[in-house]
């Protein structure tokens, strides 16, 4: 079943969020979707998912947590969840279990996308000296903060190094990264070996990234996906049914979203983008954005090292 993306918004009947892709953000977005449209949302995940987008302002009907995280394991659960009127109809599905889900109970997902309404920006952030204090930067040091939406879809490893890199060609540089993104803990594992020239700092706030904008003198936006040709393809039925099962795994390689990029943009924060992200295509032409090819680390470096430096593009 194709993804609808041209349905009018009065014809959405549901919004159904999975919770290994929702960030606080992203919800506080939805929220504001669903409140504008009188459409409340399913949730595929625990309870403490679903806790959390309540609390954030998420009308949730119910909560789903399928066996192995695999929604084509819970059919029954899904549609007494989402009640017959759905079934034909359109539901705005974020995250890829939100799309196995929807197509399960025979309705239509459609991806919000850019549609969704940016959130009110923070207001009570910490201060830039409460910040570099939590995160131990020196005063000639400079931090980078790890974009990525939701944290697992990015490899914090492969940001140290791209960090690192960066790093030697001008001032000690610290990456903050939340601990959930993949490999966090090697990365840190790996912090200081330069003699503190860069390392990683793990801060659960990353992934409401508008909360440590006074503290941050760059971002660097990317997610574990490399742009191959093929994934402009479209998969055959059973690579769809066997790519369903493998996103039970409890930490999925997700592709990023843009609403972390958009709104750290939107703060003024200078942006060194991956080519391929949707952050890349939300923001293309944007001020103060460098994009560069994840699969050349140095390109990377030099961006960042660019942008921080102030060399104009």
């Amino acid at each position: 079943m194709p993804v609808s993306r041209s349905v009018p918004d009065s014809a959405v009947r549901a919004i159904v969020i999975d919770g290994h892709a929702a960030t606080p953000p992203l919800l506080r977005m939805l929220a504001a979707h669903a409140s504008e449209r009188g459409v409340q949302a399913v949730v595929v995940g625990n309870e403490h998912d679903a806790h959390r987008a309540a609390r954030l302002g998420v009308p949730v009907r119910a909560a789903v947590a399928p066996p192995m995280g695999a929604p084509i394991l819970a059919r029954a659960a899904l549609r007494r969840a989402f009640g017959p009127a759905v079934r034909g109809a359109a539901v705005a599905a974020v995250g890829p279990r939100a799309f196995d889900a929807v197509r399960i109970v025979g309705a239509r997902p459609v991806a919000p996308g850019e549609e969704l309404p940016a959130p009110i920006p923070v207001e009570a952030r910490p201060t830039r000296e409460r910040l570099r204090v939590d995160w131990g930067i020196p005063d000639d040091g400079l931090a980078c903060l790890l974009v990525a939406s939701p944290p697992g879809c990015a490899d914090a490893r492969v940001a140290l190094d791209i960090v690192g890199r960066a790093a030697v060609l001008g001032r000690p540089m610290t990456l903050i990264a939340h601990p959930g993104s993949r490999h966090a803990e090697r990365a840190q594992a790996w912090s200081g070996v330069a003699g503190g020239a860069w390392r990683m700092v793990p801060d659960a706030r990353a992934e409401d990234p508008e909360l440590l904008v006074a503290g941050l003198d760059a971002a660097l936006v990317m997610d574990a996906r490399v742009p191959m040709d093929q994934d402009s393809r479209t998969p055959g039925p059973l690579h769809a049914a066997f790519a369903a099962l493998g996103r039970a795994s409890l930490r999925p390689i997700l592709r990023g979203d843009a609403v972390g990029a958009r709104l750290l943009a939107r703060a003024g924060v200078p942006l060194v983008v991956a080519e391929g992200t949707a952050a890349a295509e939300a923001l293309s032409g944007a001020a103060g954005m460098r994009t560069f090819d994840p699969r050349r680390p140095n390109l990377g470096a030099l961006a960042l090292h660019a942008i921080v430096a102030g060399v104009p593009a």
